[in-house]
């Protein structure tokens, strides 16, 4: 199964293919939230020379402390998180409302909010945690005024980390 990351841009679709990909539950102020990244290569090989896409060799996806009942990576199978903004609003230790990002996409030296975010966890024929991910962010490119559609389906590999003396 090949890991892609795809934008459906009016002109052409955008392909690009994970190079890294992060996923963890982790506790904080009070709640279980999920983290979860994934970055493209930067290889570009498979275009035409004038393809839109070359101006943009690069995106990274975040998902940061997002609220979510699951307490660990194991409890995401089969399971489905809804983000329907990319932002919201937390009561900060004051009493105050501030504003907080939960989804976002950079493109060359721009951050975007990313909407209507559908992510489901299955897992793979080797137990690797698997997400499909759709949503829509708007058109970095700026050739147009309508939201992009994006679909990611990639494997969220387990990785030991090994402490070297």
């Amino acid at each position: 199964m090949s890991d892609t990351i795809k934008f459906f841009h009016p002109e052409e679709t955008f392909l690009y293919f994970p190079e890294k990909s992060f996923c963890k539950v982790v506790f904080l102020k009070q709640q279980n939230c999920l983290i979860l990244e994934i970055e493209s290569t930067e290889d570009l090989d498979h275009l035409e020379e004038d393809s839109l896409q070359n101006e943009f060799p690069k995106v990274l996806f975040n998902v940061d402390d997002f609220p979510i009942s699951f307490q660990n990576k194991k409890q995401l199978v089969a399971q489905t998180v809804e983000i329907p903004v990319g932002t919201g609003e937390v009561e900060n230790e004051e009493g105050e409302m501030d504003e907080v990002f939960y989804t976002n996409l950079s493109v060359n030296d721009g951050d975007y909010e990313l909407f209507n975010n559908i992510i489901k966890f299955n897992e793979d024929k080797n137990g690797d945690l698997r997400v499909f991910w759709t949503g829509e962010v708007d058109d970095f490119t700026e050739v147009s005024d309508e939201p992009m559609a994006f679909e990611i389906d990639c494997s969220l590999k387990s990785k030991k980390i090994e402490i070297i003396d």
